[in-house]
């Protein structure tokens, strides 16, 4: 099967760099033209624009293996990355999800770095860890796919909250209390929605979110401190790529009143970018982490 890789974005040059390392054949798609059929598609678009490759380029795929690398939850659907896929190319696809603690540069430059590959059916699953593992990215698989999905989708918006800290001058005791409520959060979320985080999945759940929380590298932890200054706009803009927890955070109430539970880091983060007023955000936070 030919391995296709759809986006060419940081991250798309990670997953690229891991298949040249294992002397792997693939090609990166071209938007405007249809997914072949046939084919082992490694999805690397944001989470926000899997629906419409998929609608309008994927009309074709019958027989394939899709890998996501994508994290985030869809805004008005609230589906992850396995519900959109599974909506539009079927309930038996073949479908893997790699979850984990890695930023795109440091894996092109070989930094030593642990993931999860999280799958439903285990047949295909030795050969699509094959594809990436090497002597520095070493896989992990592990029979779950909507729990590592929802972990890395929340963990950007605990990372805005870190971000928050950061930019208002918290340190690191602060910071540290912040993946502590993040990660009870997380599994209680989890089990209040009868799935299960275990200890084959710390990669993708706790590392993914350490590794999110605590580095510039991020995204949405930039954007976190960003906020400490600027408006939500103004942050948006100088971060200047896809910021999912931004987008992710809007889907809170659903999750907290599907689960029963509230989440009150993330909840602090909802309601940070709603008011979104940089004067106010100091007292706003101290108020929270005071409380919690």
């Amino acid at each position: 099967m030919k391995i296709i890789i759809l986006g060419q974005g940081k991250w798309g040059q990670a997953m690229a760099s891991l298949l040249s390392k294992n002397n792997k054949e693939f090609s990166f798609w071209q938007k405007g033209t249809q997914i072949e059929d046939n084919s082992i598609i490694v999805n690397c678009v944001p989470t926000q624009a899997i629906r419409e490759v998929l609608e309008n380029y994927g009309i074709n795929l019958r027989n394939f293996i899709f890998i996501n690398g994508a994290k985030g939850i869809e805004k008005d659907t609230h589906k992850i990355p396995f519900e959109i896929v599974k909506e539009i190319l079927g309930k038996d696809t073949d479908y893997f999800t790699l979850i984990g603690p890695g930023f795109s540069q440091e894996i092109i430059n070989q930094m030593p770095t642990i993931v999860n590959i999280g799958y439903v059916k285990v047949d295909n699953a030795p050969m699509v860890k094959d594809l990436f593992q090497t002597d520095y990215f070493r896989v992990r698989l592990v029979d779950e796919v909507e729990a590592l999905e929802l972990s890395g989708a929340f963990k950007n918006i605990y990372a805005i909250a870190s971000g928050i800290a950061d930019g208002l001058g918290f340190e690191t005791n602060t910071k540290t209390k912040l993946l502590v409520v993040a990660i009870e959060e997380l599994y209680r979320l989890a089990r209040n929605l009868s799935l299960i985080i275990n200890e084959d999945m710390i990669a993708g759940t706790v590392g993914d979110l350490i590794l999110t929380c605590s580095s510039s590298q991020s995204r949405n932890f930039s954007f976190g401190k960003l906020l400490a200054t600027k408006n939500v706009n103004e942050a948006l803009s100088i971060v200047g790529e896809t910021t999912e927890g931004f987008h992710t955070v809007e889907s809170l109430p659903y999750f907290e009143e599907k689960s029963g539970v509230k989440l009150n880091l993330a909840h602090f983060v909802y309601e940070a970018i709603k008011n979104d007023n940089p004067d106010e955000l100091k007292n706003l936070f101290t108020k929270f982490v005071e409380n919690v």
